[in-house]
């Protein structure tokens, strides 16, 4: 009766832990977040962050190319030039077919429209983002942390109740012998008791197997050695449910999506900026600067260019369109989370309203089954009830005995729920 009783809850609970001796579940917590290897995501983000900024802030140095170029034309400049007669004739130069240029170009943007700017902007609020996201992944880690946590408190309080019933029964039995040595008590009775202690014994085998098993699950999730025979220490928590606050990394992740896509488009913005420039060319060829010196000669040039794009056919337009239905749509995604976080947690309000109900009736239940169970020993003593009926009491008891923990677990466990739902730690003042 215990074990199907135990069973499902098993299930909706799950298992896993290992290490010191003594540990809390906010210490799990943090244990499982340490270890769950998308943490090192963060250090990832951060160092291919610096990476992207370093390239931004090189924008502003020289750009420097070499080109080259062999060409071969079908026509050149030619200059004829027809003079009066009795004038000498004037020898014209020849201009080659065939040119050639090697060149050193070097650019330099002095002013580039704020554009860099707000891609360093852009990308560190993509860092921020990035990094929000992993906390964000890594608190739900909780979740299933509060699963094998719970499930692993439960088992002991369990194991608690069957090494109770077992003391009864090995008493019992003793009596019982003693009955059954003096004849006023048929043999049947004793192998009766006796069989039920092998259940019970069997059952607190079982429980065993179950808690270093929820400890091995326990260990790989927070990465550390937990010991099967490690004490796991009931949260105390505080909950007021009049101050409703929302205080999840969700909300801080949107605010940081709708803050990246409002520098978006200012960025955009930077388009229409003009952009000044400053260049240089150095270069060696055939001809040079001078057209009709046909000969291989050095030359530089040295400059500086403005560029203005006015009008882009309402790109620039379109494109702020779309970034502010993003940030609509992120909007619209808080709104929806708080909402949906708001009936989670009337949900769990409603729960621990329900569990403390079943906490009162519990403590009635106890102590009615006590007495019973008490008669039911006395009967058993005085040959009124057989071995069987003494033990369905004695289960009936511990029957609810365990309800009346497993209640109590599920109202601190309702708690945590509530507080894991806002976002709030454990002890909040």
């Amino acid at each position: 009766m215990i074990r199907y009783t135990l069973i499902p809850l098993l299930l909706v609970i799950s298992p896993t832990l290992t290490g010191q001796n003594t540990y809390t579940l906010e210490q799990c917590w943090q244990l499982a977040s340490d270890h769950y290897p998308m943490k090192q995501q963060t250090t990832l983000a951060a160092d291919a962050s610096a990476l992207k900024i370093s390239n931004l802030n090189k924008n502003f140095l020289p750009q420097i190319n070499m080109n080259g170029s062999a060409t071969l034309q079908s026509d050149v400049t030619e200059v004829n030039i027809e003079l009066p007669k009795g004038l000498p004739e004037l020898a014209m130069p020849t201009i080659s077919k065939d040119w050639y240029k090697l060149t050193l170009d070097v650019n330099q943007a002095i002013y580039d429209g704020r554009v860099t700017n707000y891609q360093k902007q852009v990308e560190s609020l993509t860092l921020q983002t990035d990094q929000k996201n992993i906390e964000v992944e890594l608190y739900k880690l909780r979740e299933r942390v509060n699963q094998f946590y719970f499930s692993i408190l439960l088992i002991d309080q369990q194991e608690k109740l069957l090494i109770s019933n077992a003391e009864r029964i090995r008493s019992k039995i003793i009596e019982v012998k003693s009955a059954i040595a003096q004849g006023s008590m048929m043999e049947m009775n004793g192998d009766i008791l006796n069989a039920e202690l092998i259940r019970v014994e069997q059952q607190m085998t079982e429980v065993a197997h179950d808690r270093a098993t929820l400890c091995k699950m326990l260990s790989e999730l927070t990465g550390t050695a937990i010991s099967a025979d490690a004490r796991f220490i009931l949260p105390e928590v505080q909950v007021f449910p009049e101050s409703y606050r929302n205080l999840r990394l969700e909300n801080q992740l949107f605010d940081l999506q709708k803050s990246r896509l409002e520098v978006m488009k200012n960025m955009v913005t930077t388009k229409w900026n003009p952009k000044v420039y400053a260049f240089g060319q150095a270069g060696y060829g055939r001809p040079g600067l001078n057209m009709l010196d046909n000969n291989f000669k050095p030359w530089g040039i040295i400059g500086a260019k403005v560029t203005w794009n006015p009008w882009n056919w309402n790109i620039n337009k379109n494109e702020k369109q779309i970034l502010a239905i993003q940030s609509e749509i992120v909007r619209s995604n808080q709104e929806t989370f708080d909402k949906n976080l708001r009936i989670n947690a009337e949900k769990e309000l409603g729960e621990m309203n329900k569990i403390a109900g079943l906490l009162e009736q519990d403590r009635q239940i106890i102590d009615l089954r006590s007495k019973i169970a008490r008669a039911a020993s006395s009967q058993l003593d005085n040959g009124v009830i057989t071995s069987s009926d003494y033990i369905a009491r004695l289960n009936e008891e511990t029957q609810a005995k365990l309800n009346h923990e497993i209640h109590q677990l599920q109202l601190v466990r309702a708690k945590v729920a509530y507080l894991y739902t806002l976002g709030e730690n454990l002890s909040k003042k």
